[in-house]
């Protein structure tokens, strides 16, 4: 009983120590510093803090000037058959931007999400947590990747993650273009935004309307918009959301933008890129006291308009473009290769081509100049996961899913086991391009695989789990 005694009085004490701690740690503030929810950053340890907030013309983060330089991740939620893309795939999408220097992407699909089966509203005044869910995946991992989002809301196009004729098409209305005046409808497209933004993300416990990954939400993409339409959605955002930024979606800087109260920041699309064209709407943004942004821009020198060398200087030297996103960065396939749309805007790192190769060293020198910071070694590549071994006539047809920064693969075999002894078959001669890459040398019996992974300098990732394979 005694014994008992002593251990009560310890364990009151205890209890008395911790409850003081906590009143000390909440009055300093602490509590509200800690995450809601633990997460594991990646290894540049680079995670969002605090919001892009506007001064005029310019962008500030924390009080500083904010300059950026991304691209554009449409499919970071659906793919373009509406199906949820994997969780591999947003890491390895988002690794890539990072790697390139990217602080911002632009998202369609994470906003743009009507009349899909797996879309946010299936249909009218239907929402699908699921769908979601999947959104809160995306915000969660850029966070953690230091990347923040431009959000648009809804397409001007018929393409499979919905637009904007979702809306009228549900209201039995032919002509799309009454999205802009039909009173219904508007309030149809206002409820999906409050949807949207009042939505709490499961992986962080915060609200959209809350999350500092979210720079911007985007009224449209490439909308037709009216001016007063324009004024009276973004007055609908900023009646629900008061931290972050509005981009003005309609193709080119409206002429009227200096009347746009809640409108932030007025965008354009470089296809082809100009020089010319991206100065005058810089200027008419700096009239309007706007922040302007280049929200797309064709990266590839062979589709004609100026060079992309100087292009990128034009926006690196006029200090009235506060940032830029190229179209369009694509990730790995889950099973192997790249996943990829429209070939010639499709960019992959380190690149397909010399020519590619090329335009990635360019985007990424550029990414750091916005910021001026110095160029990066290029980080280690991550570990390749080899998802098949089949045999064929002419040997053992491998497999690898690949790795968001190699540049080549070395590929090895042994006929012990797990442990080795390994042989080199191919030495750093395969690419993601490579695959299914065949080993035309493939002994009888058992026998076991793995795949190790370089970066453009030649530094090496761990290999591979090793894969038993038979023949």
């Amino acid at each position: 009983m005694k014994a008992r005694g002593h251990i009560l009085v310890k364990f009151s004490l205890l209890i008395a120590v911790l409850v003081v701690l906590g009143v000390v740690i909440f009055r300093r503030g602490l509590i509200s510093q800690l995450p809601l929810f633990p997460h594991s950053p990646t290894s540049s340890g680079k995670t969002v803090s605090g919001f892009v907030t506007r001064s005029g013309s310019h962008l500030l983060l924390n009080g500083s000037p904010f300059r950026f330089a991304g691209a554009n991740l449409h499919w970071l939620m659906l793919d373009d058959s509406t199906n949820y893309v994997s969780q591999f795939r947003i890491n390895d999408g988002l690794d890539m931007a990072q790697e390139m220097g990217a602080t911002v992407v632009r998202a369609h699909d994470v906003g743009i999400s009507t009349g899909c089966k797996n879309c946010i509203e299936p249909s009218l005044a239907v929402f699908n947590q699921s769908a979601l869910e999947h959104d809160d995946y995306v915000i969660k991992a850029a966070g953690e990747h230091g990347i923040r989002l431009v959000i648009p809301l809804t397409d001007n196009y018929h393409y499979p993650a919905g637009g904007k004729h979702n809306f009228t098409d549900w209201r039995g209305i032919s002509d799309e273009n009454q999205f802009y005046t039909n009173t219904m409808v508007i309030r149809d497209f206002e409820t999906y935004i409050a949807t949207l933004l009042n939505h709490v993300n499961i992986y962080t416990g915060i609200a959209y309307k809350d999350d500092p990954t979210i720079m911007a939400w985007e009224t449209g993409n490439e909308l037709d918009a009216s001016t007063s339409w324009t004024q009276t959605i973004a007055t609908y955002i900023k009646t629900i959301d008061h931290h972050h930024l509005v981009v003005d979606g309609r193709t080119g800087v409206d002429p009227n933008a200096a009347s746009l109260s809640n409108i932030d920041i007025v965008s354009d699309h470089y296809y082809p890129m100009s020089v010319a064209l991206l100065e005058k709407d810089a200027n008419a943004a700096k009239q309007a006291d706007k922040v302007f942004y280049v929200g797309e821009f064709n990266w590839n020198d062979t589709n004609g308009g100026d060079s992309l060398y100087d292009f990128l200087l034009a926006s690196e030297s006029n200090a009235e473009v506060a940032g830029d996103t190229f179209w369009e960065l694509w990730s790995h396939n889950d099973q192997y290769g790249y996943t990829s749309n429209e070939i010639q805007f499709t960019l992959h790192y380190p690149g397909d081509s010399a020519a590619m190769q090329a335009s990635v060293q360019q985007l990424r020198m550029h990414a750091y100049k916005m910021r001026n910071l110095p160029v990066p070694q290029e980080d280690v590549p991550g570990i390749a996961l080899i998802t098949s071994v089949i045999s064929s006539s002419t040997g053992n047809v491998l497999r690898w899913r690949g790795t968001a920064i190699a540049a080549s693969y070395t590929i090895e075999r042994s006929q012990s086991g797990i442990n080795g002894p390994w042989i080199v078959i191919c030495d750093k001669c395969a690419t993601d391009l490579s695959t299914p890459w065949t080993d035309t040398t493939t002994p009888g019996g058992t026998v076991w695989y793995r795949v190790t992974a370089y970066n453009i300098s030649g530094i090496a990732s761990r290999p591979s789990q090793p894969y038993q394979a038979n023949r």
